[in-house]
């Protein structure tokens, strides 16, 4: 008897759409935390200049709302710590990028 250690194909294409809409979930967090941020600061009537100020901590609470969200409309089943902390990651990163190409000119 042959034992494949392969995934199914179908399971295969599933992972990887999942992976794809965690990363696309992830940026689009990233991005929209990143106008949420300077939104915050203009009506506060500071200047959003300098490095990105997100920290780890708020990327993972802001990734785990909307993965939660996405997840369960979808019937998808929830997910990992470690599709978590990725996606942490990438939102943060994004919100960096996003942060970095909008910021006000730094007069220092």
């Amino acid at each position: 008897m042959v034992v494949s250690v392969h995934a199914a194909p179908d399971t295969d294409s599933k992972a990887a759409a999942r992976r794809t809409l965690i990363e696309e979930l992830a940026a689009t967090v990233g991005r929209s935390w990143a106008e949420r941020r300077r939104s915050e600061l203009r009506s506060e009537g500071r200047r959003a200049a300098g490095g990105w100020p997100g920290t780890m901590r708020e990327a993972r609470g802001c990734i785990e709302h909307a993965l939660t969200q996405e997840l369960h409309g979808r019937n998808l089943a929830a997910f990992t710590a470690d599709e978590r902390e990725t996606a942490a990651r990438a939102a943060n990163a994004s919100a960096r990028t996003a942060w970095l190409r909008a910021a006000d000119p730094d007069d220092g």
